[in-house]
């Protein structure tokens, strides 16, 4: 399994717990604990992605913008 897609599976399992452990009045510690780490997570979620991340998706040419569902020429703007 790829490591950015092993990263973001592991990261949404960590947000369904702290999420369910909200629901617990007596996990409350745990979930203040999991919010405090969270940032690390979510900081080594990035760098994975973006390292080890492949986008598989069509490249932008010289005068072709984000939107390809809209023509430049109509929106009127460049």
């Amino acid at each position: 399994m790829r490591k950015d897609i092993f990263s973001a599976g592991l990261v949404s399992a960590y947000i369904v717990a702290y999420c369910i452990l909200l629901q617990v009045e007596d996990a409350l510690n745990y979930a203040l604990m999991m919010l405090a780490l969270s940032p690390l997570l979510l900081i080594g979620l990035v760098i994975v992605v973006l390292k080890d991340g492949k986008y598989s998706g069509k490249e932008l040419g010289e005068n072709e913008f984000g939107y390809q569902d809209k023509d430049t020429n109509s929106l009127g703007m460049f």
